[in-house]
């Protein structure tokens, strides 16, 4: 595969007019531009994203090439075009238009699906479309693009969750994803038992992520959360808690700590995450467990 070029490399190859960049929310794995184009004829080499296209403003015919022959579509408001990643593209239209460009990161598609089919993808490509009718596609761009433009509280997050979505509906509709051969099932080796345990016992004051965990076996996290759960009959997520909550009963036990420093020392977020966490566990609070815990043995 030869050089492949970037989001910011793109306009050297298709000039437009840019009015719009979703830089300024700082996602860089999905970005979306707006450009205003007049009549072109244009090669763009092999691009590093996959691309989905959403016609805003005029209509035309449109050209282009592939790996395959010419195709040939009317395109317009609404309509939209998908080009899978690493393809160099041939387009030819006569008339002005408008268009919204979604740039999405391979590694990104690659976790979305990796989540949405609960397999271990392989690879991913889009199919070849020049034009679908894809109302869904274009109202998600609609909304990415008023928060964009206009901003407001919250807006990387609901940046965010129109970028999941958009980045599903593709995946559903217009790719194509093979899955690596199943992982082997079954327990954990004793080693990476240990390994795991160990981590999550030095490292129980901080936010464990599913990635931390898998990254010390080696595997992706679906492979993991797979393996994890056959080993140990819960969840990495439950595990975790349930090893926090210990560590906060040895401390109730043991020392005169607040409660809101025992908190941080076990990694919840604030004391009333740790109450809250404290009374699914063990059905009572930690004063209450504290106060039990003197009671049994008033000389700790």
């Amino acid at each position: 595969m030869g050089q492949l070029i970037t989001v910011d490399e793109l306009p050297r190859y298709a000039p437009g007019d840019l009015t719009l960049d979703s830089a300024t929310v700082g996602r860089s794995d999905f970005r979306l531009r707006i450009f205003r184009y007049g009549a072109s004829d244009i090669s763009v080499p092999p691009a590093d994203s996959f691309i989905a296209v959403i016609y805003r403003e005029g209509a035309t015919p449109m050209s282009r090439r592939m790996t395959g022959p010419w195709k040939q579509e009317n395109v317009g408001r609404g309509i939209a075009t998908l080009m899978t990643r690493a393809e160099a593209s041939n387009w030819c239209w006569k008339d002005a238009i408008e268009v919204c460009h979604l740039y999405i990161a391979p590694a990104l598609m690659t976790r979305t699906a990796n989540e949405l089919f609960d397999q271990d993808v392989g690879a991913i490509e889009l199919h070849d479309l020049l034009r679908a009718d894809d109302p869904v596609l274009s109202w998600i761009s609609d909304r990415m693009i008023e928060e964009v433009a206009t901003g407001g509280p919250g807006g990387r997050l609901c940046y965010d969750a129109l970028a999941l979505q958009a980045s599903v509906h593709i995946l559903r509709k217009y790719a194509a994803v093979q899955f690596r051969a199943p992982c082997a099932q079954g327990r954990f080796r004793p080693a990476h038992a240990r390994l795991i345990e160990d981590y999550i016992a030095h490292n129980i004051d901080r936010n464990i992520t599913l990635d931390d965990l898998a990254s010390i076996c080696n595997c992706t996290p679906v492979q993991f959360a797979r393996k994890f759960y056959a080993h140990y009959g819960m969840r990495p997520h439950a595990y975790v808690l349930k090893r926090k909550v210990e560590r906060a009963c040895l401390y109730l036990r043991r020392d005169r700590q607040v409660l809101k420093e025992i908190a941080r020392l076990c990694g919840f977020s604030d004391q009333s995450h740790l109450n809250r966490v404290f009374r699914q566990h063990l059905n009572m609070t930690p004063a209450e467990y504290r106060r039990q815990a003197r009671e049994i043995s008033p000389l700790v």
